[in-house]
């Protein structure tokens, strides 16, 4: 496509007349391509680098719309779930190191406590694990074992 070749758009006309109205009563000489021009240009900037779908950004792991995340503690199993941009555990909106302080009662490493299940059809796998791009290469069972140990040591 040239630079200065044109391109249509289509838009609902109830919308396109709702601007044309809005234009005359403000008396702004711009025709509605300019103001699309200019609303595209301002989404465009709005949206730069941010994931297209809905989710919660934990650092620089992005958990997508429906994740579930549990951390087990005494026996019991926890939840929280992403709902749209918000973690959600128990009915209110936490961060997961807050979450996993409050559910434990003390200061925890929430990499380390918090297991991630991005969808039904995948296992549940530790958020360090994600974090470092592991998930998709599982550990050897030594390296799990021994890890295991040195867990039961904190």
């Amino acid at each position: 496509m040239r630079q200065n070749e044109a391109v249509t758009v289509e838009v609902n006309p109830k919308v396109y007349g709702a601007l044309c109205d809005a234009l005359w009563k403000q008396r702004d000489l711009r025709n509605p391509g300019d103001i699309a021009t200019v609303a595209i240009k301002e989404w465009l900037a709005r949206n730069r680098g941010r994931p297209v779908e809905r989710g919660y950004q934990w650092k620089n792991l992005f958990l997508p719309h429906g994740t579930l995340l549990r951390i087990n503690h005494c026996y019991t199993s926890h939840l929280a779930q992403v709902e749209g941009d918000l973690l959600i555990a128990e009915g209110k909106i936490v961060t997961p190191r807050g979450w996993a302080n409050e559910v434990c009662g003390c200061v925890r490493n929430a990499w380390r406590d918090i297991w991630i299940q991005r969808s039904h059809n995948e296992g549940w796998m530790r958020a360090s694990d994600w974090r470092t791009g592991e998930a998709a290469n599982p550990r050897r069972a030594a390296i799990e074992r021994r890890r295991r140990a040195r867990r039961q040591l904190d």
